[in-house]
């Protein structure tokens, strides 16, 4: 090999190096902030001014320890000096810089599957609050269709994430509501009495005519030869994208007048 094709290779291994030391920082930042931060910490969290069990704090504390292993190679001093703060050290010994990497473990698919899909529940139950000026404070209903795997045992920490006064299961379609799909199951939170029908139906109507009128208006770009043969292979993707999501979001908007009756 020569000289030149030996600084190719290292520069492409270097290049794949940095790629993986990028990959992995990504996954533990995301297991660090969005797992344990987020979702871990909202799940264990008492209700106002209840304190906090001491099994569940020492828990806590443990896996806290673990994710501190594993954020040190990426920010060794921080990590160190967090490190005895969470308990008493004896000298070097008990460092994190000479501490055991957490082993990888094997973990039941089934309940890290159903784990995600309720997951997936409370985001839908999250963003029908975000779309419709619900506070979280104000406790809603649940109603579910469910269909095959459908993971009951996890309602509890779905009541608890979503702030519900209860759920319901249910075989039909309900009316009145807004409502998301999982996979086979349908989830429904009925309209509260404040929530005004009329107003909702206008400003979703209102959507629907602006995403007809968008999907025409790309239509008509690809319904041109000259366009589509012309321009760049890019540009043509793009406005193609634009039409699937044109259509999803109107399958969406009619659906949801549907559900306001």
């Amino acid at each position: 090999m020569d000289a030149r094709s030996q600084q190719a290779m290292e520069e492409l291994e270097a290049q794949f190096a940095n790629f993986k030391l990028s990959e992995a920082l990504m996954t533990t930042y995301r297991l660090v902030w969005e797992e344990y931060c987020s979702w871990y910490l909202e799940s264990i969290k008492p209700p106002f001014g209840m304190p906090i069990d001491g099994e569940t704090k020492r828990a806590t504390l443990a896996l806290f320890e673990r994710m501190l292993k594993l954020l040190h190679p990426f920010m060794p001093f921080l990590t160190e000096e967090v490190w005895h703060w969470t308990g008493e050290r004896q000298g070097y010994a008990e460092d994190l810089c000479v501490a055991s990497w957490p082993e990888r473990e094997d973990f039941d698919q089934v309940i890290l599957a159903d784990v995600e899909l309720a997951k997936e529940v409370v985001t839908g139950i999250r963003n029908i609050r975000n779309d419709n000026g619900i506070p979280n404070k104000e406790k809603l209903a649940l109603k579910i269709q469910e269909g095959e795997g459908y993971p009951a045992h996890l309602e509890p920490w779905i009541v608890h994430l979503s702030n519900l006064e209860g759920i319901e299961h249910v075989t039909e379609k309900v009316k009145g509501a807004f409502g998301f799909v999982i996979g086979t199951h349908r989830f429904s939170v009925p309209f509260g009495g404040g929530f005004n029908v009329e107003a909702e139906r206008a400003k979703v109507q209102k959507d629907l005519e602006y995403q007809q009128g968008f999907l025409r208006s790309v239509r008509g770009k690809l319904s041109n030869e000259k366009f589509v043969q012309g321009a760049p292979e890019a540009v043509v993707n793009n406005e193609r994208k634009k039409e699937a999501d044109a259509l999803a979001k109107i399958a969406v908007l009619e659906e949801k007048l549907a559900d306001l009756g």
